[in-house]
């Protein structure tokens, strides 16, 4: 498997890792019972640990790619 596609891969894991987290975190703490205010708290959270994994896994990508396209240059 190339350093790609193992970057990608490690990318989708690590947004699905976060969003199961986030569900599994959801019902064990019963945030659907507590007040909107904490509720919304939650989902700021939620966005921006997926926004964080999202911009570390494109960048992983991308130097990857840059690294696969500099190395095969004659």
């Amino acid at each position: 498997m190339s350093l790609v596609r193992r970057r990608f891969l490690q990318f989708l894991l690590s947004v699905a890792a976060v969003h199961v987290v986030a569900i599994g975190a959801y019902y064990l703490m019963g945030v659907g019972r507590l007040p909107e205010r904490d509720q919304r708290i939650f989902a700021w959270v939620w966005m921006g640990a997926t926004v964080a994994a999202v911009l570390v896994g494109l960048q992983r990508t991308k130097r990857a790619r840059r690294n696969r396209s500099v190395n095969n240059r004659p």
